[in-house]
């Protein structure tokens, strides 16, 4: 099975090691866990945080977006959005909620426009 149609977190994580040629304990060393711990995720015997997560993502060179999605988390850098913005931002994702990916992608550019010029 290649990355492209891994379905579940475990999946994803054991095909990633394999293309990336890392071995298990070579993986947990990167991201500050036991080979155990690692082997069990890929089992599904365990669920990892969304820190792990971030540390798996980076190790494994792939979208931490994808990975927190595959483990029903939702990363905590959002979750303190909604929460430093608890009206405007369940009231903005309502009204975006039928968007197409094209305009979804369009939305995304313009919110990195924005956010570059804020930091400027």
């Amino acid at each position: 099975m290649t990355s492209d149609q891994a379905t579940t977190l475990a999946d994803k994580i054991k095909d990633l090691r394999a293309e990336k040629r890392i071995g298990i304990r070579e993986l947990g060393r990167m991201v500050g866990v036991s080979g155990m711990h690692i082997s069990n995720l890929e089992k599904g015997k365990s669920a990892p945080s969304a820190e792990l997560v971030r540390k798996l993502a980076a190790a494994l060179e792939t979208d931490v977006d994808e990975l927190l999605h595959l483990a029903d988390l939702v990363d905590p850098e959002a979750v303190n959005v909604i929460q430093n913005n608890p009206f405007a931002v369940p009231a903005f994702l309502r009204s975006a909620k039928n968007l197409t990916p094209e305009q979804w992608a369009e939305l995304q550019k313009q919110v990195e426009k924005m956010s570059g010029e804020s930091e400027k």
